[in-house]
């Protein structure tokens, strides 16, 4: 997943502090990078928007495929998807917290 890595490094570069992603329309939305989540042998970006998305309350966060072949970001629309990808994220802060 070498190509994976350098897209990674790129979304969560140390000097990055968000991204931009144009939505279907071509508009352009600002996220915050917060985590990856490895998930069943694929990488998705965890990401809270920086401006108003229809449909998602201030503070939500919001997931995205990370396309490795492509170097692009796919939103994820499967619920079922959603709901696990989100249970590995609260782990992955449980397991933060319990470091510290």
């Amino acid at each position: 997943m070498a190509n994976n890595e350098k897209f990674v490094d790129k979304l969560f570069g140390d000097e990055l502090e968000r991204v931009t992603i144009n939505d279907r329309d071509g508009k352009e939305i600002e996220f915050i990078p917060l985590a990856i989540v490895d998930f069943e042998e694929s990488y998705y970006a965890v990401l809270e928007p920086a401006t108003p998305v229809e449909g998602v309350e201030e503070g939500e966060v919001m997931f995205f495929y990370i396309d490795e072949e492509n170097d692009c970001l796919t939103y994820v629309e499967d619920e079922e998807l959603m709901a696990k990808l989100f249970n590995e994220f609260i782990e992955m802060l449980e397991e933060m917290d319990d470091g510290e």
